[in-house]
């Protein structure tokens, strides 16, 4: 039994031209509601190969080491460690992990950047011409990490 049977001829016209106008809308929330999931979720693998990477680098035998030698073992392993799991993502990575001081404490930092994200996305963005693209992106996704050794 159709739910349109009960309307009239008038009715009928005017929910079919409520679906014409809503159903557009509906699409684009559902696909940027897409696009936005996927980002989050490349963005949150990007923040655990970053995480991952420094508890690596922390996993150091000191005995092993001579002090001038650590900084440069963890800094090593982290930069090994990181280069593999960025392998392991999508897109164009940039990836770094460099000694900082903060306060008088060494700090290992590891950055992983993803630098066009906005031209070169996971998931394409429409481009509507002059109305410009849905959904906006980010131009770039960065994370980092950052530990105390």
């Amino acid at each position: 039994m159709s739910v349109m049977k009960g309307l009239s001829r008038e009715e009928q016209g005017a929910v079919a031209l409520e679906f014409l106008i809503l159903f557009p809308f509906i699409v684009a929330m559902l696909y940027g509601a897409a696009v936005y999931g996927l980002t989050f979720f490349a963005q949150y693998r990007m923040q655990d190969a970053v995480d991952t990477a420094v508890v690596t680098a922390l996993y150091i035998d000191r005995s092993e080491q001579e002090s001038g030698s650590l900084a440069t073992a963890v800094t090593q392993r982290a930069n090994d460690a990181l280069a593999g799991l960025a392998d392991r993502l999508p897109g164009n990575l940039n990836a770094l992990c460099a000694l900082e001081t903060v306060g008088g404490i060494e700090m290992l930092h590891c950055n992983l950047v993803y630098p066009d994200y906005q031209s070169n996305p996971i998931v394409p963005a429409l481009d509507f011409g002059m109305l410009g693209r849905f959904p906006p992106l980010p131009a770039r996704l960065n994370v980092d990490a950052r530990a105390a050794f």
